[in-house]
């Protein structure tokens, strides 16, 4: 009786270790060196580099929004006539290359907005300090889902839906 009992309080003190490491893990996710989650390289800028850098990121919030809800609406415009029962073939193959021309816009963007980035502060890389993603639902319902939300990066600060 005594054997069990030592070790189901081996086990229960082994799991509440395990689950206090994993909340503590948890609430520093993207909570690294850097402001506004600008990546780790930021902690040496001036502050007037991280004005001009979170002036750029805002910019380019502004560029693409527009971007984001078309890709919004022709996605669900897409899913919507996928969901009919005999979906006209013509319609969804334009309706894909809307996307597909709006996606491409958006990478030339964002690529636009990283050699900006860059000329603020030669150490910027992208994926550092970068939240969870690149926008909420970008991907819902059809083909590679780009991650949830803008997190609080050069690329994003709000979540829209």
């Amino acid at each position: 009786m005594k054997k069990h009992l030592f070790s189901r309080m081996v086990v229960l003190g082994a799991v509440i270790v395990l689950m206090g490491f994993g909340v503590n893990v948890y609430a520093g996710m993207n909570k690294g060196p850097g402001n506004s989650g600008m990546g780790a390289a930021s902690a040496n800028l001036t502050d007037d580099q991280i004005k001009r850098m979170e002036s750029e990121r805002n910019a380019f919030q502004t560029a693409t929004q527009g971007i984001h809800q078309q890709l919004n609406e022709k996605r669900q415009a897409l899913n919507a006539e996928l969901a009919k029962q005999a979906p006209d073939a013509a319609t969804c193959l334009a309706i894909q290359k809307d996307i597909s021309d709006l996606q491409a816009q958006f990478e030339q963007k964002r690529l636009t907005h990283i050699l900006e980035m860059k000329k603020i502060d030669p150490n910027f890389a992208e994926g550092r300090g970068m939240g969870s993603g690149m926008g909420h639902g970008m991907g819902s319902g059809m083909g590679q889902p780009m991650g949830q939300g803008m997190g609080n990066s050069p690329f994003g600060g709000k979540q829209t839906n």
